[in-house]
């Protein structure tokens, strides 16, 4: 006779006992294997899923026996990883995939969310139909300093040792070394193997570094190495053996692997000890970017951005991303009118993001926007840039419906996957139309994969926002990119003005590449236009717009609003 406990387990669900014994079978090996671990098996045909009982209780399930007509697992999770998890999960049914390795944020009974890592695999029955689904639940809030892949200490636990030098004022040097191209190894290799690429990486580099620092697993394929009272020179030093290494290939299942290593390096001494280890990371993080994007994989030591030494850079870093943590304080947005090229009247404002504060007085986008803008800070400056810049184009709009209000963005904010939905929040949340916003894509966006960088102008023209491909004409991938992404407008870079006054062939040049956009449908502005004489210049060519000092340099909100909506 069936107990209370076994209906409460079975969750009333008619399971045909050989199918729950199979299940239980092969339940129990992964249990075995799981070391501790949640477990979690789906048997496919018979309609039903088991869980581990602590997995029961800490989820709130149904029961340890569950039909899978009465559950839907997605909706424990967390709603900004859902799609993501159904889009693994899905093709496990409907095609020919056998593994899954997934992390996600699972809703537990506090009403919080952790997160967990799901591996597993599907078992086919001799028809080569899914038979099992399931595998182990690692809860990584348990060990929340460790990465899973590698068994190295994460990012937390990084931030954590780096502060407690900090606090001792110790003298450190930190290298960010990594590899280029992971996501397309795991795309022809699988996950699996790309799980291998990076367990054999860190154990290169671990052995290179030996007892001389301590190494952690980073962001995707980046590590970290902590070395405390050691010369730069010697970090230095481990970084191109490394690459050397990678260089020549590392053996993988029996696949050489050629790797391409990329390096950005750091000093903290009893000087600016005090940073936070925030700060010091973007740091690192721009000098590891500037090797990748720039350099060819040459470590970059971060040196001081423009005029300033390592230690002015960091305080003044460190400083603005405190104002941004503050809410934004110190920062205010200019505005540059676009006039058409025929009246010379407005049709659009460039929204440009400034920073004042002591003891620094104005400080110059290039020198921060670069290094913050993969701290999880910028997403904060991005969104009170997008609110304060609708706020203004509302009053813009009163004056001249038909304005647009245009808005740089960068990779780091393309390549977020929540800036789409954080963009439509804000426009609906202001009330702000779509229609008379344009995303501008900056000269940086072109190091994004061209098809990611084309389904996200396709999502914002889905949204009704118009974008603008800037910098036009620099370099050799811009014509590529006029070809596959269908821009509403191209921005030209004012390096192609600077001789135009007096050469022929750059006139000629100009000419072409404004008649190609045009007959691509996209219209072309042409910022950087200083004299009457380049405007008269211009205005033989396909141009509709200007932009420049000649009509106006940037100016605060108040002060455009006056000189050419209220005369």
């Amino acid at each position: 006779m069936e107990s209370k406990q076994d209906k409460n387990n079975n969750n009333n669900i008619n399971m045909d006992p050989k199918q729950k014994q199979m299940l239980d079978d092969v339940f129990d090996a992964f249990s075995m294997l799981s070391g501790g671990n949640f477990v979690s098996l789906m048997h496919v045909e018979g309609g039903f899923t088991r869980y581990t009982p602590a997995a029961v209780d800490l989820f709130r399930l149904p029961g340890e026996y569950v039909s899978n007509g009465a559950m839907n697992w997605a909706d424990y999770l967390h709603p900004e990883d859902r799609k993501r998890y159904l889009d693994v999960m899905g093709p496990l049914l409907t095609s020919n995939a056998r593994t899954y390795d997934i992390t996600y944020r699972v809703r537990i009974k506090t009403g919080e969310y952790n997160s967990f890592r799901a591996i597993g695999a599907v078992l086919r029955n001799e028809e080569g139909e899914p038979s099992l689904i399931g595998g182990v639940m690692i809860n990584q809030g348990v060990t929340a300093n460790t990465d899973p892949i590698t068994m190295l200490r994460n990012k937390h636990g990084f931030f954590e040792d780096l502060d407690a030098i900090n606090r001792d004022e110790q003298n450190s040097v930190i290298l960010l070394a990594g590899i280029s191209g992971l996501s397309k190894i795991n795309k022809t290799y699988g996950y699996t193997y790309g799980n291998r690429v990076l367990q054999e990486t860190a154990f290169l580099i671990q052995e290179t570094i030996g007892s001389r620092g301590y190494v952690y697993r980073m962001d995707d394929a980046t590590f970290a190495v902590l070395g405390v009272d050691i010369p730069k020179r010697e970090l230095a030093a481990v970084y191109d053996a490394i690459r050397t290494k990678t260089q020549r290939g590392i053996r993988i299942d029996g696949i050489r692997m050629i790797l391409t290593a990329n390096g950005g390096l750091i000093s903290i001494d009893d000087t600016n000890s005090r940073m936070d280890p925030g700060t010091v990371y973007s740091c690192l993080n721009y000098a590891y970017r500037e090797s990748k994007q720039r350099r060819n994989g040459e470590l970059v030591d971060f040196n001081g951005s423009m005029d300033y030494t390592v230690k002015a850079s960091l305080e003044m870093v460190n400083t603005i991303r405190d104002r941004i943590v503050e809410g934004c304080q110190g920062f205010y947005i200019d505005y540059q009118p676009v006039v058409s090229a025929d009246a010379e009247k407005p049709v659009g404002m460039e929204a440009l993001i400034r920073w004042r504060g002591e003891p620094y007085g104005e400080v110059e986008p290039l020198q921060f926007i670069p290094v913050l803008e993969k701290d999880f800070v910028f997403e904060e400056l991005s969104e009170w840039i997008l609110r304060q810049v609708t706020k203004d184009g509302l009053e813009f709009l009163k004056k001249q419906p038909d304005l647009y209000l245009s808005v740089n963005v960068s990779s780091a904010q393309l390549d977020d996957e929540y800036f789409l939905d954080s963009l439509t929040q804000i426009l609906d949340e202001s009330g702000f139309p779509p229609q008379n916003l344009c995303v501008e894509v900056t000269k940086d966006c072109r190091l994004l994969e061209l098809d990611r960088l084309k389904s996200i102008v396709d999502a914002l023209h889905d949204l009704r926002i118009r974008v603008v491909i800037d910098d036009f004409g620099t370099g050799f991938e811009s014509v590529n990119f006029l070809k596959k992404l269908s821009a509403d407008y191209i921005k030209f870079d004012r390096e192609l003005l600077e001789e135009i006054e007096r050469n022929q062939n750059d006139q000629d040049t100009m000419r072409y590449l404004a008649k190609m956009a045009s007959l691509r449908g996209a219209r072309v502005c042409v910022k950087g236009v200083e004299t009457p004489a380049v405007r008269d210049i211009l205005k033989e060519f396909d141009i509709t717009g200007m932009q420049g000092n000649l009509y106006c340099k940037p100016e605060p909100f108040e002060m455009i609003m006056r000189d050419f909506f209220e005369k």
